[in-house]
């Protein structure tokens, strides 16, 4: 074992076991290979040591950002989130590069699909959604902090309202275009 970085009893990890700590971190969770490289170096050891055990990592297949994101688009999916959800969830674990392959990742019928659960569960929360214009923006407002691409929604709620050719206020996000 080797010498510990830092202060005795600062809870630092070994500088020898670089390794060790990392295949701790993966049995516990996948992680990207940002991730990784992060907590190691909040473990303790030097940005350049981290750096070279994600290398190795990668090299052993153990880190795989590729499965990693295509795992986390599926787990979205079928939590009822939108590709819009996929795509925050896909930077916030430090895949940006998956985040080109959104659209991929979560195909638009896929998406609908969700889309469709999704409705009938706010339907369900929100009884009378139809008729009432405010239960209606409570409806839209869920299934776009679901993540679900305004499009799709404005044509979900008009499509069971049974009437699509009214207009249903569905204002997008500008700032969380997708590619």
């Amino acid at each position: 074992m080797g010498r510990r970085s830092g202060l005795p009893g600062t809870g630092l990890a070994m500088t020898g076991d670089v390794h060790e700590t990392a295949l701790r971190m993966l049995a516990r969770r996948a992680l990207s290979a940002r991730e990784l490289s992060t907590r190691l170096v909040r473990r303790g050891f030097s940005p350049r040591q981290a750096a070279a055990e994600v290398r190795r990592l990668l090299g052993a297949g153990l880190v795989n950002d590729t499965a990693l994101a295509e795992s986390l688009a599926q787990a979205e999916v079928r939590r009822g989130r939108g590709r819009r959800a996929v795509v925050a969830t896909l930077r916030r674990r430090g895949l940006t590069a998956a985040v080109a392959r959104a659209r991929e990742l979560v195909p638009e019928e896929e998406e609908r699909a969700g889309l469709a659960r999704a409705l009938t569960a706010a339907s369900r929360r929100y009884p009378g959604w139809r008729q009432l214009p405010e239960r209606r923006r409570k409806v839209v407002r869920y299934l776009l902090a679901r993540g679900f691409d305004p499009r799709l929604v404005r044509e979900a709620v008009a499509a069971r309202r049974g009437d699509a050719d009214d207009a249903v206020d569905v204002e997008p996000t500008a700032a969380e275009d997708l590619p």
